[in-house]
């Protein structure tokens, strides 16, 4: 077959979890004597001129086509807005690559710095498409369903209104009954809404729930990778009968089945991520703060450092030298294996529902327990005091409470170790992907356009 996978971002220059995977697939269905290409975004902060939109490059034997998402090229508001989640200047290129190409399906890790048109422009050429719900873009422009205080967000709510608070940072929009807002709307229409400067985002961000709930019901399939991210799309309205629930695979080569954990003289935990609020490294460090200076414990964090400055900062004030925290940066995915090897334990502390970290399954693929938040995806995986520890979210006090337990009764340690789940490979995964390839090409073999047929 000849693919195209899409997503926000991409290797080299971004390398989380929704990358990885997207990597991981690609490269797999590559061995399988597939045809792959790699559609990606790439967030811009400066200005370019129009015909340098678009570059390509390679990277480990995959085609990256690379489109610069630069949101201030627009002169109108409404289109300034718009284009997070509607860009036509992608659509334009998109639609003649697709012709060019000619790709028997496409699959979506992601659609930020890109556009949900594309799926329209797919429908049009009877092209199947596939999107792997990697986090709640769909439903959330922040991408974490998270309000500005970090409390869990609902949704876009009636006429969007939690949305549009969000982006203002205005909370008392959130407490306007709907008749309200609805007239403000209609006020806006007229051009009598008083702060015309908001006139434009709220336009946009009105319409993204619609147009973006229009788009996903276009799909073929939408594969969700938790029970949760399944639960929040049929809430949002997505056809019952598109979704699937396919649990992510991991690339396993890297990861060699060590030893079950045992404490030496200290306890050693990890972060392996963003440093960035919404994932918590600060919850981490605070709770080791509120640890007796003599609790042996040794907290290792990495990931770049240099991702959001000001909150570096923080949470470099937080660890005030403690010399039990220790910042390491980030290392190249082939060494995952290894820094497991230095971890008795790992912690996702994140504030928000975090659709199943990648990194939470390399952990119990190395027989390392995983401390994390009591939160959707994280708890689908990590069970409290069977292969893992569980703490309400932001509880500063109660994770320190579990990592002092850590220390004070070393079998635990080997307890969770021994129940490590079994991670699903990435071979596995893209079976199940070849699978679901081969029955949307089958559904659409009698309504083929003409130039799939030659």
């Amino acid at each position: 077959m000849k693919i195209i996978l899409t997503v926000h971002q991409f290797l080299p220059d971004f390398f989380t979890g929704t990358e990885i995977l997207t990597y991981d697939t690609a490269k797999e269905l590559q061995k399988r004597g597939h045809q792959v290409e790699v559609w990606t975004g790439f967030p811009l902060n400066r200005e370019i001129s129009e015909n340098k939109d678009i570059d390509n490059y390679l990277f480990d034997g995959i085609f990256v086509q690379r489109f610069y998402h630069y949101y201030k090229r627009s002169t109108s508001l409404d289109k300034l807005w718009e284009y997070e989640y509607n860009n036509e200047i992608f659509s334009k290129y998109f639609i003649e690559l697709l012709k060019n190409k000619r790709p028997d399906l496409v699959h979506s890790f992601h659609l930020g710095n890109l556009s949900a048109s594309l799926i329209a422009e797919c429908v049009k050429l009877n092209i199947p498409t596939v999107f792997t719900a990697t986090d709640f873009w769909f439903i959330c422009p922040k991408c974490q369903l998270l309000l500005a205080d970090n409390s869990i967000c609902g949704g876009p709510g009636a006429y969007s209104i939690n949305c549009f608070a969000h982006m203002l940072n205005r909370d008392y929009l959130n407490l306007m009954p709907c008749w309200l807002f609805k007239s403000l709307i209609w006020l806006a229409e007229q051009s009598w809404f008083p702060e015309k400067r908001y006139l434009p985002l709220l336009r946009a961000v009105v319409s993204r729930t619609g147009f973006l709930k229009e788009m996903i019901n276009r799909l073929d399939r939408v594969l969700a990778p938790t029970h949760l991210m399944k639960k929040v799309l049929l809430e949002y309205g997505l056809d019952p009968d598109k979704i699937c629930y396919v649990p992510y695979g991991i690339n396993l080569n890297n990861i060699e089945k060590p030893p079950l954990k045992s404490a030496g003289n200290k306890v050693r935990l990890g972060f392996i991520g963003t440093i960035a609020e919404h994932k918590g490294v600060h919850i981490l460090l605070e709770a080791v703060r509120l640890l007796p200076k003599d609790v042996p414990v040794e907290i290792s964090v990495y990931g770049k450092l240099e991702e959001v400055p000001e909150y570096t900062a923080r949470i470099k004030e937080i660890a005030g030298g403690d010399g039990r925290i220790h910042f390491r940066g980030t290392f190249p995915g082939q060494e995952i294996g290894f820094v497991f090897s230095q971890l008795d334990c790992l912690v996702v502390p994140s504030v928000w529902y975090e659709n199943t970290p990648l990194v939470i399954y390399s952990a119990q693929a190395a027989n390392t327990p995983v401390i994390a938040t009591n939160l959707g995806g994280m708890s689908e995986v990590i069970r409290h005091e069977i292969n893992g520890l569980l703490f309400e979210k932001g509880d500063t006090a109660q994770l320190a409470h579990l990592i002092m337990r850590l220390c004070q009764d070393r079998n635990l340690l080997s307890t969770l170790s021994a129940n490590a789940v079994k991670a699903k490979s990435i071979p596995a995964y893209v079976d199940e992907l070849e699978e679901l390839y081969s029955e949307l090409l089958a559904e659409k073999a009698l309504d083929m356009v003409p130039w799939r047929m030659v």
